[in-house]
């Protein structure tokens, strides 16, 4: 065995670009709101839930109902079983009810969202701020 010190010499001919100070601007970021603001943007991005075919189609139900019973009371000469009308009634305001229900919970979605994507932001100027 001997003393001798090896060394290793290791080369790497890339080029690189300095970026200038007046056309790029970059600003320190700590790890952890970086990791912060990547977690609540994956969160954001998600889709949220759209009722919107439900509540056209029960809207679609309530006004085939409506339409339906107003023909019914149109000719009252027909025979009919008792249960019809209370049935077309009913019908109506079920379907015209849940349509209504899904409207609002819809718009709820929709503003919950865009506070998410407001809160990111206004976080994301915080750490701008932090470090400006």
């Amino acid at each position: 065995m001997s003393d001798e010190t090896k060394t290793v010499v290791w080369q790497r001919n890339e080029p690189i670009s300095v970026p200038m100070s007046a056309q790029e601007r970059r600003i320190a970021i700590r790890y952890l709101d970086w990791d912060r603001c990547k977690k609540r943007l994956s969160k954001a991005r998600q889709e949220a839930p759209r009722f919107h075919l439900v509540f056209s189609f029960l809207f679609g139900i309530a006004a085939s109902s409506a339409f339906s019973l107003i023909a019914l009371l149109a000719n009252p000469a027909a025979n009919l079983p008792s249960w019809v009308y209370p049935l077309f009634i009913l019908v109506f305001v079920f379907s015209l009810c849940n349509g209504a229900i899904f409207v609002v919970l819809d718009k709820r979605m929709r503003h919950d969202k865009k506070s998410d994507v407001d809160d990111i932001l206004e976080d994301m100027d915080g750490i701008e701020k932090t470090f400006s």
